[in-house]
């Protein structure tokens, strides 16, 4: 199954195109937040170089959030077009699963931090299973967002050991933060590891095996939480 992966989560774009369990191609850039004028010429540019063409994908596998707001917009809106056209599901995926899924290690308990703004994180917890030859994360918390003072202190108050993997760009942003935990926890940075349509596309296969996909008119991006303006705009109707 040859699959397209899209992960515009955050201020990395990132597209690759993923044949069964192998890695095509993947293109990512980690300096702009302008995904809208570079995410269709990266992919266009892709396939340009893999001499395939574009009707010759059979899924589209699109990172889902929390995340950048404008985004995850834009990545949707760009699976949206793409399925249109060519008729095709649509494998949603959270985009902490995403980062979780860099950590190939059987067994392991990874924590997945991204930032949301200010000194805020979005947070879940995911256990690494092997299946089948292949390694998935298994949601154990589910996606909450606080501040870091509260996350840092959450995890002070747990049994952390070596096999406890910390991992996202909230990790990198509150580096010195994150520092006053227990050394035997792991990190695994740098951002541009994390944001990966490579993952992005390989989750889709499973997704798509477990009947898990949506069509065009389904796929929504995931914010967890109210943008600013909308916060506002209640604040004034009170």
């Amino acid at each position: 199954m040859r699959v397209l992966g899209i992960e515009s989560s955050s201020s990395t774009a990132s597209v690759a195109i993923v044949d069964d369990d192998k890695l095509i191609a993947e293109y990512t850039i980690n300096n702009t937040m302008k995904h809208s004028k570079t995410l269709m010429p990266m992919l266009e540019e892709m396939l340009k170089r893999l001499e395939i063409k574009v009707d010759t994908i059979e899924l589209i596998s699109v990172s889902e959030g929390p995340g950048s707001f404008t985004g995850l917009r834009i990545g949707s809106a760009t699976a949206k077009g793409i399925a249109h056209g060519l008729n095709l599901k649509i494998a949603s995926i959270p985009t902490l699963e995403v980062i979780a899924s860099q950590v190939q290690v059987p067994g392991a308990r990874v924590g997945v931090v991204v930032y949301a703004r200010a000194r805020e994180v979005y947070f879940a917890t995911y256990d690494i299973e092997l299946k089948d030859g292949h390694f998935y994360p298994t949601i154990v918390e589910p996606i909450i967002s606080l501040e870091v003072e509260d996350l840092v202190s959450k995890l002070q108050s747990l049994n952390l050991d070596s096999n406890y993997f910390l991992v996202g760009d909230g990790v990198e942003r509150f580096e010195e933060d994150f520092s006053a935990l227990n050394d035997a926890i792991v990190r695994l940075a740098p951002i541009y590891c994390s944001f990966s349509a490579k993952n992005v596309a390989l989750l889709g296969i499973k997704r798509y095996h477990d009947n898990d996909v949506v069509t065009c008119y389904e796929q929504k991006p995931y914010y967890h939480k109210k943008s600013q303006a909308e916060r506002e705009y209640e604040e004034r109707r009170k």
